[in-house]
Parts: structure tokens; sequence; C-alpha cells
């Protein structure tokens, strides 16, 4: 009797795993079967790419791979979603049209897409920070710190890549963000607020489409005296 009971409760057993085996193997609930898309590229086809430049895309989801054909060059996938492309030496020709293929992380293959552009001359020009565009100005003295809820940062030419390196007074937590073009955005958390007599440097790298790096790496401002309120 007691045998009997033991191959029952062994077939038992047998069968709930070969359930559990069957189930699992038929969920498919979370599978990402989702193609991903090219949601935009800088510059936009149609647009101008200097010989030396790059072009910026941005996808629909996180890729696991991206290739582009068309000229000779190298892929950042940066964070997935952010991915840039950097030609090998100049691009050659008055225009060029570049293939762009790829997969997402789950293996889901793009759509292929073009992006053609008119190529210029290679730039080989620095950027620099406008000053006067800079909200406060770049160099600005005697700013009232209570019209200072954030800051921006405005680059003479679109910028490949930017970022904030230190930022003073060292005792103020801050966010950076570049909006992709030409401007850095940084803002102050936990309600931090300026006082008077303070200088605010931030100290800042990047590079332009080309690769020529930041010319002015350092922006700074002070605020205004006690007895000027």
């Amino acid at each position: 009797m007691m045998k009997l009971l033991r191959i029952s409760a062994l077939m038992t057993a047998a069968l709930m795993v070969f359930v559990m085996i069957g189930c699992g193997g038929d969920d498919t609930s979370d599978k990402d079967t989702t193609a991903p898309t090219l949601t935009s590229t800088n510059p936009a086809t149609g647009g101008e790419i200097a010989a030396n430049g790059t072009v910026s895309m941005v996808f629909s989801e996180k890729m696991g791979s991206v290739t582009v054909a068309g000229a000779t060059g190298t892929v950042n996938l940066g964070d997935g979603k952010n991915v840039v492309w950097t030609p090998t030496g100049n691009i050659s020709g008055a225009s060029v049209t570049l293939t762009i293929n790829g997969k997402d992380v789950a293996g889901n293959a793009l759509a292929a897409a073009t992006v053609t552009l008119t190529v210029t001359v290679a730039d080989t020009t620095a950027p620099d920070i406008t000053a006067a565009s800079c909200v406060p100005a770049n160099g600005a003295a005697g700013v009232d710190p209570a019209t200072v809820t954030a800051i921006k940062i405005v680059f003479s030419e679109t910028m490949g890549e930017v970022k904030l390196d230190a930022f003073d007074p060292t005792d103020a937590k801050v966010d950076s963000k570049f909006d992709g073009d030409k401007t850095l955005d940084i803002s102050f958390l936990g309600g931090y607020k300026l006082s008077n007599e303070m200088t605010i440097t931030a100290t800042v790298s990047g590079k332009d489409k080309a690769g020529n790096a930041l010319k002015t790496t350092t922006y700074t401002f002070t605020t205004m005296k006690k007895e000027e309120q």
C-alpha cells in the first residue's frame, strides 16, 4: 500500500512539473514583438552636413545594434535610444544618402530608413559660449539672486555633446540637461536659492557635431551686493 502511495505521489509531482513547463512555454505576454522606429535625425533629411560632421539619431526604443551604410563611419550606441554616427575622415561628394538599419534589444528589426544630406566644407571652427544669449549672461555682475531660478548656457552652434563638469557653489545641488542643439539647462534641486554677493561658476566641456572642442569652458556671473537691493 505504501509503495502504491509513493508511486502515485511521484506521478502527481511529475504531472505538475509538466503542466508548469507547458504553461511557461506558452506565456509570451511579456515578449517584445514591436519593431523599433527611427524617430528623428539631426541633421534631418534634406538638410546639410559638414564633410566631417556627425548624424545624431533618436529611436523609439533602446537599440541593440545600428548600422549605417552609404559612407564609411562608426556608430556610437550611447544609451541605445540616442545614437551617433561619425564619418571616418571627410564625407566625399556633394551629397550623401545614408541607409540606417538595426535591431532593438529584443531582436526586432528596424525598417530601413534613409537620410539624404547636402555635404558642405569641413567644419574646423571651435564652438564657444555665446555670452549675451545665456541667462544670466556669461560674465554678468550685480544679478538679482531672486530672479535666478535656473541657468541657461547657450553655445554658438549646434553641439554634438555637452557636459557639466563642475558647479560652484559646491553645496548647491543641480541637475543639467542638454537640449540636443545649442543650450545646456541647469536647474537647482532641493529648493536651493542663490543669495547676495555670490560668484556662480559652471565648468563645462563639449564638442560640436564636427568634433571641434569647446573654446570657452567656464561660465560665470555674480549676484548683487546687499546694499544694492
